[in-house]
């Protein structure tokens, strides 16, 4: 009986044994692709549809997934909620880039450890971004406005002409917003998905 116990736990044992240890720590590579998904999506931020690319190519675009083809990119929107994000990988080295909710793909790349560094920059790039889009809350296609001056009107872009705004709607599932720069100071006013917009003026700290 004794022995029959002995045999029953060190069989145990030695099954805990044989679990690998990624089951209790992070695997090696698991920061690095953390640190790859922030780049990516750094890097994604300054693409448009128009940015040269190479056949077979991924990225996220505005929010939406892309697919380069004969040298252009081609936009496909992500679900309704869903966002466009490169993500770390989990049992591999490595990214992925797929539509998924905000809040997840924030989660997946916090849960690797890696953390993006902000740029002096930054925060104040966010408070004008909040600003801008809050005076364009106040615009009609009517308000006087400067030649060349850009604005979102009812969120479609519109651009100064002799005076009057000249409304451009987004394309379907996107807003027009200001947006902070990424590399330097200062913002855009482009289409994006709302959700998208959210994120990365939350990203810069503003609030």
């Amino acid at each position: 009986m004794f022995a029959g116990r002995f045999a029953i736990f060190a069989f145990f044992i030695t099954l805990v044994s044989a679990i690998p240890s990624t089951y209790y720590r992070r695997a090696a590579f698991t920061l690095q692709n953390g640190k790859d998904a922030i780049a990516l999506n750094e890097k994604f931020k300054t693409l448009t549809a128009s940015s040269p690319c190479k056949s077979g190519e991924e990225a996220c675009i505005g929010g939406a997934f892309a697919q380069c083809s004969n040298g252009k990119f081609m936009i496909m929107p992500c679900g309704s909620g869903l966002v466009c994000r490169a993500l770390p990988l989990v049992l591999s080295a490595g990214t992925s880039i797929t539509c998924d909710t905000a809040a997840d793909a924030q989660t997946r790349i916090a849960n690797t450890g890696a953390k993006s560094r902000r740029a002096a920059f930054t925060l104040q790039n966010g408070k004008d971004a909040i600003a801008l889009n809050q005076k364009f809350q106040s615009l009609t296609a009517d308000t006087p406005c400067a030649a060349g001056e850009n604005a979102c009107i009812g969120d479609a872009f519109a651009q100064c002409s002799n005076g009057k705004f000249v409304t451009s709607p987004c394309a379907a599932g996107l807003v027009c917003r200001a947006l902070p720069l990424v590399n330097s100071a200062g913002t855009s006013i482009a289409c994006d998905t709302a959700a998208d917009a959210t994120t990365r003026i939350a990203n810069t700290g503003a609030a």
